[in-house]
């Protein structure tokens, strides 16, 4: 038996959202503010006892809904008959909102026990193996909510501030059993939610986010979690008998010290009482050791060194993070164990919010391959667990949402569209020559992380200096963008092409820095741009496979915007001329020195401790330092560009440390310009250049 669906609908974020649960893990990942915390925020609020709904809880979509409901009710006042009177009654019904939780289960005729289901199940057709339940926040009295609006005193109240107002003395939390292939529902009567504990036990573990690096604060983090697995672990065993017995014998001989030690005041107390009304009861001293309150609060906690032990509070709030939620979920796994008289429930499932909070990228991997362990274990001792975790995390996702043998198949992606959270089920998503392409973002998303599931935009670019570069350049022509959440990845021409399924499916605005990477065509050797030569070629496997789908240098050159976009979400950049003069680069470090050769090659007056002296500006950069201004002016941009990965990065280093506020700003290279301009949404002015035979 096991969760197949959670369906949302109405609360906050989640106007309507259906996530599918895998038997084992689901990652539940996006960017901030994307509805990762109300999807377990809703289960929280309708299935346990403490929390409870609110109007502020109810989707802002849906106040065009509460409107048009009182429009109907209106309109039922003033019907002209019994029947239009009952038809608007009926629309106010149907047309008011509610919060829904739908939760799918799937189930084995054979192997399972439908007793604690079977109230759930509402079609007995051999042939389906499916119940749902519907957990509904709505409204139990709709007239008297309206009419409570419609006779107000204070006319100036508005139809929402009444709502926020008294929503929860009209509305209630209803149980049914639904019919997910004919709509029809029956409700559940007496406690749904014990009910639905006798079939699944949500449990849920939160980060410690409350801790902080004072020593105090995290003195009985350790305590808490192995006290809490003790109490739930099978206390028939020898040890823990001999524990028991032990703790009572203690109690029975410190009781008798106590009695010798208080025999005084004890005697005291009761003279107190002999000559006045007050009457002082006998006092009886006793000794209890509770082996849980032991285990919590008189036991000490220490991490193993070479000569001295240090205690809980020294080590960093990572380790009692990491620690605190293991012994969670393994606390849970024993309770459910350990429940032998009356079984807690058919199946779990686990909920884990964040559990990257203050640890670090390889303590994150150790937390899910543990996870994962004690995930492996509860399966083998027949305890059906299903996990759910939410996270910011791109090592959490590297480690645990990209599987070789499930693929990306456990990444649920919420993201934001038109105000509206979307989920993206990776379930569904294709990829052209998936085995070899998926082996790639593996290693890839491994390597460089997955932050683009994070990401508000991201910049793909061709090498190691553009991607150094790119901070830079971001704030010389494009600032808006330092205020977003954008991940650079450098995954060079030759590989980007394979990011295109996963960057259409997750709907994330994408910028492609690339190189033209032009080429003689029959010995594929490289060259410089020739406009004049009409047979050149890229070998840029992005531009002849992605965008913009074509191979001739002079295709590219004279490619229009539109041929640079899909779908308003990609865009590909490469070298383009300059304004100035006609001259088409081939790499982004010819693009660079053609986009800067007068700034280079020029000399500058410089005052340095009251001395000026005239300084050449080339000498800047380890790549000319050894050449003439003479030479340098006379070379062509491409002779001058590096061509050896070592050399290009020195030459990465020596722009970045440039003394722009000695020698004057560089300017960056036409096309990049363009394309950040696209990405942070800046309106620009394109030409086109068109190659003639």
């Amino acid at each position: 038996m096991r969760i197949k669906n959670i369906t949302i609908k109405n609360y906050r974020l989640l106007r309507s959202v259906s996530v599918d649960l895998e038997d084992d893990i689901t990652l539940v990942v996006g960017k901030n503010n994307s509805g990762k915390t109300s999807f377990f925020e809703v289960l929280r609020m309708l299935l346990s006892d403490e929390s409870k709904l609110t109007f502020e809880d109810f989707s802002q979509t849906c106040y065009v809904d509460f409107k048009k409901a009182y429009s109907s009710f209106e309109a039922s006042l003033i019907a002209a008959n019994d029947e239009d009177k009952e038809e608007a009654e009926t629309q106010m019904q149907e047309t008011i909102p509610k919060i829904e939780l739908y939760i799918e289960i799937d189930y084995d005729k054979v192997d399972d026990s439908l007793i604690e289901l079977s109230e759930f199940i509402t079609d007995l057709d051999i042939n389906r193996n499916d119940a749902c339940i519907l957990v509904s926040y709505e409204s139990i009295n709709s007239l008297g909510l309206f009419k409570a609006y419609h006779s107000r005193k204070d006319v100036n109240l508005s139809l929402m501030k009444h709502l926020q107002e008294n929503v929860e003395t009209f509305y209630r939390n209803k149980c049914f059993a639904f019919d997910i292939t004919t709509g029809k529902k029956r409700e559940i009567e007496g406690s749904y939610k014990n009910k639905i504990r006798k079939l699944v036990s949500f449990e849920e573990i939160k980060a410690l986010r409350i801790l902080d690096d004072k020593k105090g604060d995290r003195n009985n983090t350790l305590a808490l979690g192995f006290a809490k697995y003790y109490h739930q672990r099978d206390k028939t065993t020898d040890d823990v008998e001999n524990l028991e017995r032990s703790l009572k014998d203690i109690g029975d001989t410190l009781k008798g010290k106590y009695k010798d030690i208080l025999k005084n005041i004890l005697e005291d107390l009761k003279r107190f009482g002999g000559q006045t009304p007050i009457i002082i009861p006998d006092i009886i001293i006793d000794s209890v050791f509770d082996s849980e309150a032991v285990i919590k609060n008189n036991i000490r906690y220490y991490y193993k060194q070479d000569e001295i032990d240090l205690p809980e509070s020294y080590n960093g709030l990572g380790y009692s993070n990491l620690i605190y939620m293991i012994l969670e979920f393994a606390s849970f796994i024993e309770k459910y164990k350990n429940a032998k008289e009356e079984k807690i429930s058919e199946f779990l499932v686990v909920m884990i919010e964040e559990p990257e909070a203050h640890m670090h990228p390889q303590m994150q991997q150790v937390f899910i391959s543990q996870i994962k362990g004690l995930l492996d274990k509860a399966k083998l001792s027949t305890i059906f667990t299903q996990l759910i975790i939410t996270s910011h995390s791109s090592h959490i996702i590297s480690e645990a949402g990209i599987d070789l043998e499930k693929g990306f198949n456990r990444i649920r992606y919420f993201t934001k569209e038109l105000n509206e959270v979307i989920v993206k089920d990776f379930n569904h998503l294709n990829i052209k020559n998936e085995k070899k392409t998926f082996r790639f973002l593996k290693q890839y998303l491994n390597l460089h992380k997955s932050d683009l599931f994070f990401a508000d935009k991201v910049i793909m670019v061709e090498g190691v200096t553009e991607r150094l570069l790119m901070p830079q350049m971001i704030s010389k022509v494009a600032p808006s963008l330092q205020s977003e959440y954008i991940t650079i990845l450098e995954v060079g021409g030759a590989y980007t092409h394979k990011f295109k399924e996963i960057l259409d499916f997750i709907n994330i605005k994408t910028l492609l820095i690339t190189d033209l990477d032009s080429v003689n065509a029959v010995t594929s050797v490289a060259c410089a741009v020739n406009i004049l030569d009409l047979t050149l070629v890229t070998s840029n496997e992005t531009l002849k496979q992605w965008l913009p789908q074509k191979t001739l240098i002079s295709e590219l050159i004279s490619c229009p915007e539109e041929a640079k976009i899909h779908n308003e979400l990609v865009r590909v950049a490469f070298q383009i001329s300059e304004l100035k003069h006609v001259y088409y680069p081939r790499s982004f470090e010819e693009a660079f020195i053609n986009k800067n050769r007068d700034f280079i090659f020029s000399e500058k007056s410089v005052t340095e401790d009251g001395k000026t002296a005239v300084k050449s500006i080339k000498n800047e950069f380890s790549l000319f330092r050894s050449k003439s201004l003479t030479d340098l002016r006379a070379a062509i941009s491409y002779d001058l560009a590096p061509d050896e990965s070592k050399v290009k990065t020195n030459f990465a280093f020596d722009i970045m440390s440039f003394q722009e506020d000695i020698y004057g700003p560089w300017e960056v290279p036409f096309y990049i310009k363009e394309g950040l301009e696209w990405l942070a949404g800046i309106c620009l002015v394109h030409y086109e250049v068109t190659v003639k035979e």
